[in-house]
């Protein structure tokens, strides 16, 4: 398998690459970072009952749907994003099963650098210490793939991030943001130093690397990049983000086990 290590993408690619490669069926792994900031839904979430699409537009964020579980997360520059794509047959059957076992690259990556960090059933990753979530992972079927994703968080924006959430009070939202502050955690924040791309996905290469057999290369293949526009314009389309999922929001998910009721 190739790892894909792409650096800074544009134009929601650091999304909609990691969907075009499974769709055409390309296993491996992709390293790269947002060039851009945006909000990215969870596969069931309901847009127009958890994020505020006006605030968005007035700050021009782009807002997009992925195939993937998990929840509605903000995406932007200063962060790592780790996506493999694997054969159902080398993924556990139990969704649990499988997030624990793929998450241990990502956790011995990070006490590389520094941070020690424990697996949270069944999305997080979060400082062993603190139990600030520094990792929000996702996973699902995509084509005949397994997919299985996530992010280090080198910066991060709780304030931006308060803001975009649909919450009709001032006092919510500000619970929501000292919520935000008091349980999500970043390197810098974490260790006092600086961060960037290279060194983080070096790091999460050679751990991957001890798992998968993987050959490193620098450019993804140009019918996924291709796909990858075409998908963009499907994810992003009001269509898309304003569909009916039939899930009820009542509380935004901070981190595993943190909740904000929304009234």
């Amino acid at each position: 398998m190739k790892a894909y290590v792409l650096g800074k993408l544009p134009r929601m690619l650091s999304t909609t690459l990691f969907h075009a490669m499974a769709e055409l069926g390309y296993e491996g792994l992709i390293l790269c970072e947002p060039e851009d900031t945006y909000v990215s839904l969870g596969y069931f979430d309901k847009a127009q009952e958890l994020i505020d699409l006006k605030r968005c537009k007035e700050l021009g964020l782009g807002v997009i749907r992925r195939q993937v579980g998990g929840g509605a997360v903000l995406l932007a520059p200063g962060q790592v994003f780790y996506q493999l794509l694997l054969p159902k047959s080398l993924v556990p059957f139990k969704v649990e099963d499988a997030y624990r076992r793929l998450s241990q690259p990502v956790i011995k990556a990070y006490a590389r650098l520094g941070l020690e960090v424990e697996y949270k059933p069944i999305n997080d990753l979060v400082v062993r210490e603190s139990q600030r979530k520094v990792s929000g992972q996702g996973a699902g079927d995509i084509g005949r793939l397994f997919v299985f994703v996530g992010n280090i968080l080198l910066r991060f924006d709780p304030e931006l991030m308060a803001e975009l959430f649909n919450v009709p009070e001032p006092r919510t939202r500000e619970r929501v943001r000292q919520s935000l502050w008091e349980n999500i955690g970043w390197l810098e924040r974490e260790l006092g130093r600086s961060f960037d791309f290279q060194e983080v996905a070096s790091v999460l290469l050679e751990e991957f690397s001890k798992d998968f057999e993987l050959e490193p290369c620098t450019e993804a293949p140009w019918q996924a990049l291709e796909l990858a526009e075409r998908l963009r314009k499907h994810m992003t389309s009001e269509e898309t983000i304003l569909e009916d999922t039939g899930r009820k929001h009542t509380a935004i998910k901070i981190r595993e086990g943190v909740y904000v009721p929304m009234s």
